[in-house]
């Protein structure tokens, strides 16, 4: 797993498509649950001679979905975590993500605008071209970066950030997200999508100093 960043706050990494951004029930690993581990190691790597248990605190601070990758904010404290989720609940935070879709869009850059809500399931997300009941707004910008055959490369800045808003916004507009089945895209690999979060810009939880975080896919 690769580390972005790293300090007493804070730990980066970019997380690989398959992992949960988050421990939990599932049975599936997760991001939160190896960078724990590696982070232990370290720790246990400066003592080396001690037989002691290092358990350090660990969280994730938002979330990427399991098949996806890309740049994921990790707290060392419970106040920096408190924070960081402020910044994303204010929607300070800039994210910045990269799709390949199975087809370009018709406008090379433009603003979607939808409203979404879950599907009977909660697995699965909704979207409407205006308000119904139960829906939220969703709003997303994009730009063609380049095509690949009849493939395209687009940078995302959701103004939102809903469940699966990219995924489903994309596929509303007839260019799913390549792997990704569930909203119409074509089979890639398994647990695997092409969407990648590419850049996070936030303030330094303790200090206010602008980050800048970016991960090549």
């Amino acid at each position: 797993m690769q580390i972005l960043f790293e300090d007493q706050d804070l730990l980066v990494i970019n997380k690989p498509s398959g992992l949960s951004s988050e421990s939990g029930t599932a049975r599936h690993p997760s991001a939160e649950k190896e960078a724990l581990e590696m982070l232990q190691q370290k720790l246990l790597d400066k003592v080396e001679g001690i037989s002691m248990k290092i358990s350090p605190y660990l969280r994730a601070v938002h979330r990427l979905d399991r098949a996806s990758s890309g740049v994921l904010i990790l707290a060392k404290s419970k106040a920096m975590l408190t924070e960081l989720m402020n910044q994303f609940e204010r929607r300070e935070v800039e994210k910045t993500y990269q799709a390949l879709v199975e087809k370009a869009p018709p406008a090379e850059s433009g603003i979607l605008t939808h409203w979404l809500k879950r599907d009977e399931t909660g697995k699965k997300a909704l979207v409407f071209d205006r308000a119904v009941p139960d829906t939220q707004p969703c709003e997303s910008e994009y730009k063609l970066l380049e095509t690949k055959g009849e493939q395209a490369l687009l940078e995302i800045r959701p103004r939102t950030g809903r469940f699966h808003q990219i995924r489903a916004q994309l596929a509303h507009i007839g260019c799913p997200i390549v792997g990704d089945v569930l909203y119409g895209g074509k089979f890639w690999r398994e647990h695997e999508i092409k969407l990648h979060a590419h850049r996070l810009a936030f303030k330094h939880p303790r200090t206010d100093a602008p980050m800048v975080i970016e991960a090549t896919k």
